[in-house]
């Protein structure tokens, strides 16, 4: 609630408990969010969205989050943990180089015209693809594939 919310808006992917609340609790206090919540929600929900559970206070659940795009997935509450791992551990096997990359073109997008994110994207690309991580990523992906065309 409220804090909670907006720290979890500062993350790049968020997956639920289907027992998960989430709020905007601050005005309900006399308050308002302190550690960006104003400038983050409206940015994951959309900003009539933001503006509602920051209005109101109301307290929303898993599925509503799910609906709002505040979250990406809802899972049973015993199974979060073994989900959120499972998704790390995908994520974990990919190209670090790669995946810092994406970020940091996925956040200049907020704030860019197509035309600065193309630029970005092709400087971004012409180093991934000098570096030694695409090309060890390449020789694993080949050998992944030859070894899936063998008869077993």
């Amino acid at each position: 609630m409220g804090a909670g919310l907006d720290l979890a808006c500062m993350c790049d992917m968020r997956i639920a408990s289907d027992k998960a609340r989430f709020s905007e609790t601050f005005v309900k206090l006399g308050l308002i969010s302190g550690i960006g919540g104003a400038w983050f929600l409206p940015r994951v929900i959309g900003h009539s969205r933001a503006a509602e559970m920051a209005f109101s206070g109301r307290v929303i659940d898993a599925p509503a989050a799910l609906r709002y795009g505040l979250v990406s997935e809802v899972v049973a509450d015993d199974e979060l943990l073994d989900r959120t791992h499972a998704l790390a551990a995908e994520i974990a096997a990919n190209s670090g180089l790669a995946l810092r990359y994406t970020k940091r073109l996925l956040r200049l997008s907020e704030r860019s015209e197509l035309s600065s994110s193309l630029e970005a994207t092709a400087a971004l690309q012409t180093l991934a693809h000098l570096s030694d991580e695409h090309r060890e990523s390449v020789e694993r992906y080949l050998k992944a594939q030859r070894s899936a065309k063998r008869p077993a």
